[in-house]
């Protein structure tokens, strides 16, 4: 099986187990019982937490330890071996990569950006990721999530309510994502706009790997150029130093001449099945390695949320739950949450029938405020 075959079906696979992890999700809520929720699974989630996690040794909400280890892992796998993580395992650069398959196939040819354009906008990637970091750090929420196209992909089984409830990550998603990839700029997200990518994209300078040309042996066909899905030219240099590789290897298996093109370090050289397998062996080994010694945890238990504080309710809790965390008599929980006094007490508050979750804890947020600001200060 061609090394090309190998990197689409375990890109397929992560999506398709991502995809399913979100429906399960849907269906069966989160918490200790539950399925993970979008954010514990996303490693992007670690960096936006970790100015919480070092501070407080706290979560930001929907965030869990799980995060942090997928980021740690990402960050790892980057240095070894490169962006890896991109190339092979990102199911949102899947999806991109099918879409633009998918506009091939019925005559749409792939377009580039006139140069003038093309290089000041893939700094915009930086550019949102300290936007986004510094407005998470600062206010200690998730102000990406609303434009977050990955939670909107996993959101997607719970129709159409969820899509006119947050729209605007389902607009990035169509558009960025899918469309702008269909219509011939393929890996659009990734080349301009992915937060993500932008941290990976600068710790791609410090990889080991980097893919390398054998001038002697180079025929410039410009093969490896076209293939490119970030538009990268490795006919044009010996060493591929670019932060935007995500060593996907299309270049070397595109071309003509055997051994022209290589991964590798100064010392050695390796396939790209090599270093793509590398790469997902090392993400999942990281991922195994945490279960085993208890690091993986996907939801932030109240214990690590802030005490008497609207954080500590989650969906996955039963009215019971979410009364203890926040310190209040059922009764005063369900009154100051604007719920029936017959409502469930032992059903989780996402599964109750016409309840929002988020609106719970809002409004038992300002009644918490209220009682704190009543109380006689010292």
């Amino acid at each position: 099986m061609s090394s090309r075959n190998v990197r689409l079906a375990v890109q397929v696979a992560f999506l398709a187990f991502m995809s399913w992890m979100g429906y399960r999700h849907q269906v069966l809520g989160g918490g200790p019982t539950g399925v993970p929720t979008v954010d514990a699974m996303c490693p992007f989630g670690g960096l936006e937490s970790l100015y919480a996690f070092l501070g407080t040794g706290g979560w930001l909400r929907r965030v869990a330890p799980s995060a942090l280890v997928l980021f740690v892992g990402v960050v790892l796998v980057t240095i070894v071996v490169g962006r890896v993580f991109c190339g092979w395992i990102c199911p949102l650069g899947t999806i991109g990569e099918l879409s633009a398959s998918a506009g091939r196939k019925v005559g749409i040819r792939r377009l580039s950006l006139p140069s003038s354009i093309d290089r000041p906008a893939r700094y915009l990637k930086y550019l949102t990721l300290g936007i986004i970091i510094f407005l998470t750090w600062k206010t200690g929420t998730l102000v990406w999530r609303g434009l977050d196209p990955w939670v909107a992909w996993m959101h997607l089984s719970a129709g159409i309510g969820e899509m006119s409830e947050n729209p605007w990550g389902y607009a990035v998603l169509f558009g960025a994502v899918i469309a702008a990839s269909f219509v011939g700029v393929e890996r659009f997200w990734c080349r301009y706009l992915c937060p993500r990518g932008g941290v990976l994209a600068i710790i791609q300078k410090l990889s080991l790997v980097k893919i390398r040309r054998n001038e002697a042996r180079c025929v410039n066909c410009h093969a490896c150029g076209r293939s490119c899905p970030v538009g990268l030219d490795p006919e044009t240099v010996p060493v591929v130093r670019s932060a935007e590789c995500l060593a996907c290897g299309q270049c070397a298996e595109r071309c003509p001449v055997p051994d022209t093109l290589r991964f590798g370090t100064a010392a050695r050289n390796h396939s790209v099945m090599f270093v793509g397998l590398l790469g997902v062996a090392l993400f999942l080994g990281i991922w195994g390695g945490a279960k085993a010694t208890g690091l993986w945890t996907t939801y932030a238990s109240p214990k690590t949320a802030q005490s008497a504080s609207a954080d500590s309710i989650f969906g996955w809790m039963t009215i019971s739950q979410a009364a203890k965390a926040v310190k209040l008599p059922e009764d005063v929980f369900i009154s100051a949450a604007g719920l029936p006094e017959t409502v469930s007490r032992d059903v989780s508050i996402k599964k109750l029938p016409g309840v929002n979750d988020e609106k719970v804890r809002e409004s038992v947020g300002d009644y918490l405020k209220r009682k704190d600001a009543q109380s006689p200060k010292p």
